[in-house]
Formats: structure tokens, sequence, C-alpha cells
């Protein structure tokens, strides 16, 4: 028999997670089923279950993975010069899990991540985890566009990521169909809004 070597392993699961994703991006978490991954990555059951218990371990993992790389990428950003400016930042927030996410439609696949946080409580243990870590980096990236305290650099850094979510979805949902706004000129309509005074003072 021959050797089954970790890289052997490692390639094999990779290639179900891959099959996975195409399936939950396409179908849905919930409508896919085991045999339907069985079925797109060509394996039998057992050779699935495996390397996972269970549709769940899917889709915890697959989860589990989706900011990875957006992290990587802001911490290599935040040490950039110079630095990057606000429309930069959430651009690079947006296209990094869609560009590094093992199967398309990538967006579907992440926005299902996001909505699965208010069911699945491995999931939501797994982001709220990568949400602490990615506002550790903007806060790092916002102390660099101006001098700020701690309470100050934390409001600059969950509002830079209100806005990175709130443009992904206009992007991926609204826009999905027609060409997408560019992120600077959303983000300087929405600085019009905010300057503009109250009726009562006009």
């Amino acid at each position: 028999m021959p050797l089954v070597t970790p890289e052997y392993l490692a390639q094999r699961r990779a290639s179900i997670l891959a099959a996975a994703a195409r399936c939950f991006a396409n179908n849905g978490f919930h409508a896919t089923s085991m045999p339907d991954i069985c079925a797109e990555v060509g394996m039998s059951a057992g050779g699935v279950y495996r390397y996972f218990a269970s549709k769940d371990d899917l889709i915890a993992e697959l989860a589990d993975s989706a900011m990875a790389p957006v992290i990587r990428v802001l911490r290599e950003a935040a040490e950039a010069d110079p630095a990057p400016q606000p429309a930069e930042v959430i651009d690079l927030i947006h296209d990094t899990p869609l560009a590094d996410s093992p199967a398309p439609p990538n967006a579907s696949l992440l926005l299902q991540v996001w909505a699965e946080v208010v069911r699945n409580p491995r999931v939501r243990e797994s982001q709220h985890r990568h949400i602490v870590e990615l506002l550790d980096v903007l806060r790092r990236i916002t102390r660099r566009w101006a001098p700020l305290d701690d309470a100050s650099a934390d409001t600059a850094a969950r509002a830079l990521m209100a806005i990175s979510m709130g443009t992904f979805l206009m992007h991926n949902v609204l826009e999905a169909d027609t060409a997408s706004t560019p992120t600077q000129m959303l983000i300087e309509s929405l600085g019009g809004i905010l300057t503009t005074p109250p009726a009562s003072e006009l």
C-alpha cells in the first residue's frame, strides 16, 4: 500500500473544503447536503467523513478562515508607507476575501457566514474572535491618520468597520447586477451628509 503523506491528506482536505464552498455559495448552507458535497468533490461519503464529521464542521471551518486573509493584508497595510487612506482600507476589506475565497461566487459565501452568526454558536465565536483582531489592526491604521487616544481610535476603527460592511452589501447585493459605486464616492457623499447643518439651523 502506498504511503499516505501529510501533504496528500492536506490536499484532500482542501479539496473537500473548496467543493463545500462551491456548493454553499451556490445553494446556501442549509439547502446543501453532505451527498451534494460528496458528488461535487468526487469522493465517497466515507472518504469525506474521514476528514469532516459533519456539514456543521465544514461550515465552521470555512467561517473560521473567512477573515484570516483580510487581517493578514490589513496588518501589512498598517505598516505600509504611506498609510492607506480610508477608501483603500475599505476596498482591502472587501476585495481580499473575495480574491482568496476557495470558490466563486465568493460574496455569497461570506454573506452566509455573517448570517450564520445569528444561529450557530461555533461560527459566532470564531467571527467574534476575528472581529477583535480586525478592530485591533484598524486602530493601528486610524492612529496613523491622526493622533487619537485609545477611546477615539477604537470608535474610529468601529466606524470604519461599519462603513466597510455597508459598502460590501452595497456592492454585492444592491449593486450585484450593475456597476458598483466607487468607495471613494460613497465616503465623500457621507461626508457631505454629516457636515450638513440640522434643519433647525437652516
